[in-house]
């Protein structure tokens, strides 16, 4: 495989990780306890916190961050899932 063959490759693999990044932005993935919901897209930004209960505010807080936490680990293993998948098949790599 020549220079010119490797750079073609090099710019579809951009081509395809830039849409997968774009792909990951419509992706939600929610977590959520009884006092909070948390959704997240693929790409773990928080797209929105909703307070489902809220007679103790330490606790609601608490809630909120391990409710947020989890999300963006769900978040995380859909980014790694949708990556491997643009990822082409490398030898060695698989």
């Amino acid at each position: 495989m020549g220079f010119l063959d490797q750079m073609k490759q090099l710019k579809e693999l951009q081509e395809k990780m830039e849409e997968t990044k774009k792909r990951l932005d419509t992706i939600e993935v929610v977590a959520e306890n009884e006092y909070a919901r948390v959704a997240v897209s693929g790409n773990k930004k928080v797209k929105r916190v909703e307070i489902l209960k809220q007679d103790d505010k330490a606790l609601l807080e608490q809630k909120i961050l391990i409710a947020t936490n989890e999300a963006l680990e769900k978040a995380d293993g859909v980014m790694q899932s949708e990556m491997m998948g643009a990822m082409p098949k490398i030898p060695g790599l698989t």
